[in-house]
């Protein structure tokens, strides 16, 4: 992962969507001020905001009633009880939180400094909201059953948290028969 770019405004890296009862919900992470440019290792999480609450509460508001909300909440809650600081540390231990409940393997390797020609699939750009719509690779996502259906149209593409209290276990499955085209 890299950790030596700089942190840019307005991308994915402190922020997610959620479905809630009146549509889609952003959950930001807030980001301390900073005068000079940091790095993605360098930035830190502001936290005179009560953040974790206000997200769980959220959480439970729009996932309350989903089939597997029950089952996942206390490995959850947990992450959002524990004051952080560092936004880079904060993300890996919620993509680690996210593997671990999908059973899945995770093996963060961290960039040693910036490689501005990396080899292989290069995916930085896709943390910019803007850049990340125009190279999104799936093409065209199932639909599954979400909590607000009766009220909203289908919503795809939104928080892993999503899929996982809407499909549980067989999540792991929608993600593995999702159709992807790397550019």
């Amino acid at each position: 992962m890299e950790i030596h770019e700089h942190f840019v405004k307005q991308t994915f890296r402190n922020r997610c969507t959620i479905l809630g009862a009146n549509g889609r919900l952003n959950l930001l992470v807030p980001k301390e001020k900073a005068n000079v440019r940091l790095t993605v290792g360098e930035t830190k999480i502001h936290n005179e905001v009560d953040w974790q609450t206000l997200h769980w509460r959220s959480l439970e508001a729009a996932y309350r009633k989903s089939p597997y909300f029950e089952y996942y909440e206390d490995d959850i809650k947990p992450f959002f009880e524990q004051t952080r600081t560092s936004m880079f540390l904060t993300n890996m231990e919620s993509i680690q939180m996210v593997c671990n409940l999908l059973a899945l393997d995770f093996d963060a390797r961290t960039s040693t400094e910036y490689d501005v020609n990396p080899e292989g699939l290069n995916l930085r750009s896709a943390w910019n909201k803007q850049d990340y719509l125009k190279l999104n690779p799936v093409k065209d996502y199932p639909r599954y059953i979400q909590v607000f259906s009766d009220r909203h149209e289908f919503e795809p593409d939104l928080s892993i948290l999503d899929l996982l209290f809407c499909l549980g276990p067989k999540a792991v499955d929608y993600l593995k028969n999702l159709e992807r085209e790397f550019h």
